[in-house]
């Protein structure tokens, strides 16, 4: 298979990069209102942490990651598929742990069998939800912020 950008590949990526900074700006405008939202919200108790950013970093959202609290390391899973099941979908933060695929084991990666806790706490711990590139709608964020404080439904 040929895998290089075509013409019309090149075209759309071309008008895609006139927008990149209104898609930025649009982003992290719905991020921090979700977070806003959740923060101000009578049922917040902490429940998760957000990633916080150095000033000097310009990143480009197009996830919001999630950490749980610790004290909900045993519900995660169950909070997932709950999460999905009302319509919310996520994500992974990217693969977890890489010492925990199996190809680590096969190829013996890790023969020292080092542990990386903070991979292994964004494992057990961490989601992401999309962000997305349209200015996000009181009715969305509330369906959001609903949706993720059914963590206390588990």
């Amino acid at each position: 298979f040929n895998l290089r950008p075509t013409d019309i590949q090149a075209a759309i990526a071309s008008n895609q990069f006139k927008r990149l900074d209104f898609f930025k700006k649009t982003r992290t405008m719905n991020k921090k209102k979700i977070i806003s939202n959740l923060k101000k919200d009578k049922r917040w108790k902490n429940q998760f942490t957000f990633v916080e950013y150095s000033k000097k970093i310009d990143p480009s959202y197009m996830v919001l990651p999630i950490m749980l609290d610790k004290k909900f390391i045993n519900k995660k899973t169950k909070f997932i598929k709950l999460i999905e099941r009302k319509g919310l979908e996520t994500r992974p933060v990217i693969s977890g742990s890489f010492v925990n695929q199996p190809s680590t084991k096969l190829y013996n990666l890790n023969p020292y069998k080092e542990k990386f806790f903070g991979a292994q706490k964004v494992q057990d711990l961490g989601f992401v939800i999309g962000l997305h590139t349209k200015k996000i709608s009181t009715s969305q964020i509330k369906f959001i912020v609903d949706t993720l404080f059914s963590i206390e439904e588990i």
